[in-house]
């Protein structure tokens, strides 16, 4: 509830804690904002100063004392909530059962203070130290649809019940939540990612770059990589110990002739790219992960999350560096330990950045790892690259022990890789190409050793041919795992390629290759492909692909599997934030980012304005031998976002491999029905059957929101919630329905009164092999406040809870008076006739019996004046 005046200030409220999002008026000055919550009700001063930046400053400080009447004989503890607000929980003190106490403090800070620092500082006493990292609005969580375009979101994120930055210039140091990572291309192999609560800071200069952290928590990382099917998931992580928000995901395109090495790395966003579930460990992504790229190289999902294991807890601290020595030389290093009593672990790296003409770069890196586990391991890397108007050359070489201990390494542990590539353009039509590979695995001692050697040339027409030659040899042992009862072999092939640009059509391109083994006739390689350019940020692709190989170009062989790839895609990346959440945005019904985020799709295409799709498929077919499993995606989608009241998407997945078939069903509708309803309706629906049983697991989730906001009085405020749950496993003859419901209603009819309702319920139905049960419950509470004067004031609550058809009852009942001493000094207390806790419908009305006192006081920001 908020007057934002001229300023453009905006200001939330979620769980007692103030949010704001400050646009700087056009000059400086004063601006008032009312704020509304179950802590207080007061008017906040948002001060600008002169260069506009804001100074913001809310605090709270609260004790209250409980008396509640607890029986000798009850079996349960006293509640840790009473009447009105949570009771507080930290800084408490008691004796017995007969009385109860405790003393909350609360602020945030936001302002320009000693000069040109600014300093960011929240603190709550009383905040759940379990809650999620990066603490944030969740679009799936509560009501689907709040009727309003607000855009909510948190400036201190900590799980710590401090939050704190100071920032000048580029530097800044804070405690709070945070990650790890470098942006360094030069930290490759010493990267440390982890995310994290605790102390982390950045210092910058023109020659000076150095990050540190350290945390005290006993938490531990897991790292997974999972390959892409084709289809958006659901993917499985493996665990549901996720601590919320920590995970990264990354989407890993690796060589497909040096599997060991990462070609690009995509990091995603929660939300905008991905949901994922923390209860039953799966991760659902807004659009398909292919198995492959458009080259055959493979596609794989990187997940590193944080998890919970319990025990003692430890120190994890670290720093890295970089240093600009000269005007072409730089040098950094970096240091992680982490003290985990089960596995002690450090990471040492030092790296080399040096640039040698105007032209060429050279990066050299090194790094150990030593822990309880792994032991001691090392890992080397070395890169030149050259970028010139005739020469476009890259040298690399990369060698990691079987115990180097990095998961987020762009090397796999185990491996030795190096190779070359060369193009030189000969003249204005002809350019020669040169590529050398080895690769080495550790483990086996297999050896793969490659060349290549090919000339390209324009031809009239629109014509461009490709010819060359292309050397292969693998050790009797497997340097690859798909050369496994391949070895030894050697092979010398010829290859030929040749492209086509239609003049008439210059978006499109296709090209035809084939390449034969000059001494065995059925080893071959035969491959086409098109693409045609949407629009100057995207494109449409295919690619069929014929190959007696298992393990990439350089694997031609007579024994493994003939395979038949074909892929097609599109690749498209419209999405630039202000443009997609504008277009998503619904005339003040709901925010475009939180549209997005509810029913949005990623990578579509534009058929017209407002109207895109999605489509893809892929087919990866061994057609002899025991190789993996023949897998075909086929996904499709549409998006309509031109009209500005309403907004749908639906897509749907199959997929079908030797194993199983998958069937995904998304679909999401938001319309702002008047000027005052707005709906938002989605339903994700997954089938999976495995082919050797014929069993089929279903999952179908369906959420419906409706809400309605009093424009014209802003008397009325109504916001109501329905999903159903339904997961039916056939393999273990398990079906369970969940059906839950809740809606709230508020209503100020004038100045000081204000009345709110709500009614909740949920039934829950489990069916399984040795057991069926059914449970219903029900939730009905009303809750009155009224200022008599502007001193006094009352509130009223009441609630009830019944289950099982209404046969059992509990209800709360809980009166309460305050008094405003002085300014910003107010006093209340209460009694509670009787009451009951349920914390899965509501948390909010549990009572305790008895009577309870609370004193509070709220301080603004006149009183830090002495840190301007």
């Amino acid at each position: 509830d908020l007057d934002p005046g001229e300023a453009g200030i905006q200001a939330f409220i979620e769980g007692g804690e103030a949010i704001f999002d400050l646009l700087p008026p056009q000059v400086p000055g004063d601006a008032q904002v009312r704020i509304s919550s179950g802590v207080l009700e007061s008017t906040v001063k948002v001060s600008f100063l002169p260069d506009l930046r804001p100074l913001i400053a809310v605090g709270l400080l609260e004790g209250a004392i409980d008396f509640s009447r607890l029986n000798e004989d009850d079996l349960a503890p006293a509640t840790k909530q009473d009447s009105f607000e949570e009771e507080i929980r930290e800084l408490e003190f008691g004796e017995g059962d007969r009385l109860r106490g405790g003393i909350r403090g609360s602020l945030f800070l936001k302002g320009k203070v000693k000069g040109d620092f600014l300093l960011t500082l929240s603190y709550d006493s009383d905040k759940d130290l379990k809650d999620r990292l990066f603490r944030d609005i969740q679009p799936d969580e509560f009501y689907p649809v709040y009727g309003d375009s607000a855009i909510k979101g948190f400036d201190a994120q900590s799980t710590s019940r401090l939050y704190v930055r100071l920032d000048k210039g580029k530097s800044y140091t804070l405690y709070g939540d945070y990650t790890t990572q470098s942006d360094s291309e030069a930290l490759m192999l010493g990267n440390y990612s982890r995310s994290m609560t605790g102390l982390r800071g950045h210092y910058e200069t023109e020659r000076t770059s150095i990050n540190y952290f350290a945390a005290y928590d006993d938490t531990r990382q897991r790292v997974i990589e999972i390959a892409g099917q084709g289809i958006s998931g659901p993917y499985s992580i493996g665990t549901t110990d996720i601590i919320g928000h920590s995970e990264k995901v990354e989407i890993l395109t690796r060589d497909r002739n040096q599997p060991a090495l990462i070609i690009d790395t995509r990091q995603l966003t929660r939300f905008t790219d991905y949901t994922i579930n923390e209860i039953d460990g799966t991760i659902l992504f807004r659009r398909p992960i292919s198995s492959v790229d458009e080259n055959l190289n493979p596609v794989t999902i990187r997940v590193a999350f944080e998890v919970d294991e319990g025990g003692e807890d430890f120190w994890v601290y670290g720093f890295n560096g970089q240093l600009h020595l000269t005007g072409n030389i730089d040098v950094g290093a970096s240091y992680v330990r982490d003290e985990d009593p089960g596995n002690k672990y450090e990471l040492y790296s030092a790296n080399l950045s040096m640039r040698i003409g105007e032209q060429g770069a050279l990066v050299a890196e090194i790094a150990r790892s030593k822990s309880d586990l792994e032991k001691t391991g090392d890992a080397k890397r070395i890169e030149y690259r050259h970028s010139g108007e005739r020469l476009e050359a890259r040298v690399y070489a990369a060698d990691t022990d079987k115990s180097f201990d990095n998961p987020t390494a762009s090397v796999t542990a185990g491996r030795r890789e190096a190779g070359a590539h060369a193009s030189v353009r000969v003249d204005d039509h002809s350019q020669l190409s040169a590529e050398l590979l080895f690769t080495e695995d550790h483990e086996t001692s297999g050896i793969r050793r490659g060349a290549e050697i090919y000339l390209d040339r324009d031809l009239p027409f629109n014509l461009r041919a490709e010819i060359g030659l292309r050397h292969a040899k693998e050790s009797s042992s497997p340097a690859l795992p798909g050369s496994i009862g391949t070895t030894p072999r050697e092979t010398n092939s010829m290859r030929a390629k040749l492209g086509w640009q239609p003049e008439f059509l210059p978006q499109a391109s296709m090209s035809v290759e084939y390449e034969q083994d000059l001494s065995d006739s059925e080893l071959r390689q035969a491959a086409l492909a098109a693409e045609y350019q949407l629009t100057d940020r995207g494109r449409l692709y295919l690619r069929h692909e014929f190959i007696n190989s298992l393990s990439g170009i350089y694997g031609l062989n007579g024994v493994s599997s003939n395979t038949n790839s074909t892929v097609f895609g599109v690749d498209y990346d419209y999405m630039e934030d202000g443009q997609l959440f504008n277009e998503y945005r619904m005339r003040d019904a709901i925010s475009g980012r939180e549209a997005e985020a509810s029913i949005g799709l990623r990578n579509l295409w534009t058929l017209a304005e407002g109207l895109r799709i999605q489509t893809g498929f892929e087919r990866v077919q061994p057609l002899s031998g025991d190789a993996a499993d023949q897998a075909t995606a086929i996904t499709g989608a549409i998006e309509y976002t031109a009209n500005p009241l309403w907004k749908g998407t639906a897509r749907l997945e199959l997929r079908r491999s030797d194993a199983s078939e998958d069937l995904l069903n998304t679909f999401g509708y938001a319309r702002k029905l008047s000027r005052d309803w707005t709906t938002l309706a989605k339903n994700t629906l997954h089938l999976d059957r495995a082919r050797d049983t014929d069993t089929v697991h279903t999952q179908d989730r369906l959420q419906l929101g409706l809400a309605y906001r009093d424009t014209d009085t802003n008397r009325w405020q109504v916001l109501t919630r329905y999903e159903f749950k339904y997961d039916r496993d056939e393999a273990i003859d398990d079906t369970r329905r969940v059906h839950m419901w809740s809606g709230h209603a508020n209503y100020h009819p004038s100045r000081p009164l204000t009345l709110s309702g709500r009614y909740a319920g949920k039934w829950v139905d489990e069916d399984a092999i040795d057991f069926s049960n059914d449970y219903t419950a029900h939730l009905l509470s009303a809750r009155a406040t009224y200022d008599i004067t502007e001193r006094w004031d009352i509130g009223l609550i009441a609630s009830t809870l019944f289950m099982e058809s209404f046969e059992s009852r509990q209800y709360g009942l809980g009166l309460e008076a305050g008094y405003q001493i002085t300014q910003n000094l107010w006093l209340s207390a209460g009694y509670n006739f009787f009451g009951f806790k349920d914390d899965d419908l509501d948390e909010e009305n549990t009572s305790n019996p008895g009577v309870y006192a609370r004193i509070r006081f709220k301080f603004d920001e006149s009183m830090f004046g002495w840190l301007q």
